[in-house]
């Protein structure tokens, strides 16, 4: 099985399994993709997929790479239900699609035999970094720690433990658990999530800090000094229309708040924005939308007119000239932007792909960013 050195990565985004997630991720360099330790979380890659579409897309996105396997736990949306002239026979069958995402999705969320099915999955994955998962952790603690015992038993070198701000304050003695389980702390990674948004940022800083020290409580003073940890955030915004703009990211001023008591690596959602889906409808117009990612920012414009692919060559030439473009990336997604500029956006006239050159861009620069943050020179 898979022996990471956790030390040597500084940059771990989060994923999903989002069309633009996977086309940003995919299209990064090989240096680029050796350079992180991406967690992926498994999730529905679009309406009607199947819980195997996903874990094909996992498979085609990672290939033989090193990885943090996780699982979100949002279930697939119910079926749209249009008020006039509803398709009963459409939603009828995008409910069944749903239903049987979920089944899958409730099935890898069983505590029977230390989430057996969730370790049955993991176990397709020899190079992955499982994190170990529950629902309900006050009455799930031992079949947390029999999934832990049992992962380690399979051969799985390295464990991550998920801590948010929703987690149950039990989290932290499991850790302290989990750890005493392995042969060495360095084989736990905790991923602190501070979660989404631009608000907060000091109190969701204060969640990081006392969220590793709970878990420090729970461990000798010498484990300690081994414990490895990624504080995880994320402050990308939806732009507003008609003008570039220049959008400050927070995540970095959290993880320097965070890091004030511990050296924690840095993680986001890879400028990605998560939203909570309702139910499978999807609004039928769009406004083309061009980001160019900066160190701790993003220029950001959203065309005015919708479903208007000029808007795409616009918004590059207007991003591009923006005084606020330092033009330091140098990747396909900026590539895609240069392009644009002089008026070519053949194969990529879809909304997936300008989002997928958003994170594709964000990632390469801050692979770059981070190692000089943490190497000292920033």
């Amino acid at each position: 099985m898979l022996k990471v050195d956790l030390t040597r990565y500084h940059y771990l985004p989060c994923l999903q399994l989002s069309e633009p997630e996977q086309i940003g991720y995919s299209n990064l360099s090989d240096e680029d993709k050796d350079a992180i330790l991406p967690i992926i979380e498994l999730s529905q890659v679009k309406n009607e997929a199947s819980f195997d579409d996903t874990l094909s897309a996992t498979t085609s996105m990672i290939g033989d790479l090193s990885f943090v396997l996780d699982l979100s736990k949002d279930r697939a949306p119910p079926a749209f239900v249009p008020k006039q002239n509803p398709d009963y026979a459409k939603i009828e069958r995008v409910q069944e699609a749903q239903n049987l995402y979920n089944q899958a999705l409730t099935s890898l969320l069983a505590p029977d035999d230390g989430f057996a099915n969730w370790r049955q999955l993991v176990e397709k994955f020899p190079k992955a970094v499982p994190v170990l998962q529950f629902t309900d952790l006050e009455s799930q603690d031992k079949q947390v720690l029999r999934q832990a015992s049992q992962l380690a038993k399979a051969g799985f070198e390295h464990l991550a433990l998920r801590i948010t701000q929703e987690t149950n304050e039990a989290v932290f003695a499991t850790a302290g658990q989990v750890a005493a389980i392995l042969d060495s702390p360095l084989q736990l990674l905790l991923i602190i999530d501070c979660g989404q948004g631009r608000q907060r940022i000091a109190e969701r800083a204060e969640f990081a800090k006392l969220a590793i020290a709970r878990v420090m409580e729970e461990m000798e003073p010498s484990q300690t000094l081994q414990l490895n940890a990624v504080c995880v955030s994320d402050s990308y915004t939806q732009p507003p229309d008609g003008t570039p703009r220049l959008y400050e990211s927070h995540s970095w001023e959290l993880w320097r708040q965070a890091s004030e008591t511990f050296p924690f690596l840095f993680g986001d959602y890879g400028a990605h924005y998560r939203l909570k889906k309702a139910s499978t409808y999807m609004p039928g117009d769009w406004r083309a939308q061009v980001v160019y990612s900066l160190r701790e920012g993003w220029i950001t414009y959203k065309h005015p007119n919708a479903q208007d692919p000029q808007g795409w060559i616009e918004g590059a030439k207007k991003v591009l000239g923006d005084s606020n473009c330092d033009k330091e990336n140098d990747c396909w997604g900026s590539q895609l932007l240069e392009a644009a500029e002089s008026g070519n956006i053949e194969g990529a006239s879809s909304a997936r792909f300008w989002h997928g050159a958003k994170i594709n861009m964000h990632i390469h620069r801050q692979i770059r960013y981070a190692e000089e943050v943490m190497g000292g020179s920033e």
